[in-house]
């Protein structure tokens, strides 16, 4: 029951600890694998680290070698998605790119045939994902069965949070100079490098130098993107 999993991973003083916790609970649910991943954003792109996960090594093995923790269309719907999924959802509601079905191959190869995924959504870009996996082909994944498991992993989340420290992540908005944050809050109002140029008496090349500055610092592939994030960091005002 979540209330007696509550009470259990509470006390729990160590990741070990909880990692062995949450390993037993999914067991009971068929699911024989699990994985705890944290995705933090850097001023260069992302760290993706695992904290824990109990997959066999042959397939550690394989998805360290294909890149699966961020290409695979597990990691792409985790990105996306502000609620749980299973890799079966994920099938049946789009298309997959020539990598995504590469990795459903290797996945189904290697035995998988249920995945269910718990995404945690952070400030500034931050992304967990409390995943588990099975070899059963038939399980449960009724209403109530799947709100049990996002609850034990939000749980586990927010367990793992306390035992190091809280998230802690520091916007990239944070290393933008004065004159990129003035730029871009211009973009954001619809000016062009020409007019932003004419308002702040600076040449449109410079306009421009601070704006590529600024979305590097971002780490954003468009000024639209750059603009996103700054909104999202608070900065905007």
């Amino acid at each position: 029951m979540p209330y007696e999993f509550s009470r259990n991973i509470a006390s729990l003083a160590t990741l070990d600890a909880v990692q062995g916790l949450l390993c037993r609970e999914v067991a009971r649910h068929g699911y024989g694998s699990s994985a705890y991943r944290t995705v933090t954003p850097t001023e260069t792109g992302t760290t993706s680290r695992f904290v824990f996960r109990t997959w066999p090594r042959a397939w550690a093995r394989l998805s360290e070698q294909k890149g699966f923790a961020t290409n695979s269309f597990a990691a792409a719907e985790a990105r996306r998605r502000m609620t749980t999924f299973t890799w079966s959802d994920v099938r049946a509601q789009r298309s997959f790119s020539c990598a995504e079905e590469t990795a459903w191959n290797d996945l189904r190869a290697f035995g998988w045939r249920n995945g269910f995924v718990t995404p945690v959504h952070g400030p500034h870009g931050y992304l967990a994902t409390v995943s588990m996996a099975s070899i059963e082909p038939d399980l449960d994944l009724s209403a109530p069965r799947r709100l049990h498991l996002q609850m034990i992993s939000l749980m586990v989340h927010e367990r793992c949070c306390a035992l190091s420290g809280g998230i802690v992540v520091e916007s990239a908005c944070e290393s933008l100079s004065a004159r990129e944050l003035e730029c871009l809050r211009w973009v954001a109002a619809g000016k062009t490098d020409w007019e932003i140029g004419m308002i702040l008496s600076i040449s449109q090349a410079t306009v421009k130098f601070h704006l590529d500055r600024a979305r590097q610092k971002l780490g954003a592939k468009t000024r639209a993107q750059a603009v996103a994030r700054l909104v999202l960091s608070g900065r905007y005002e």
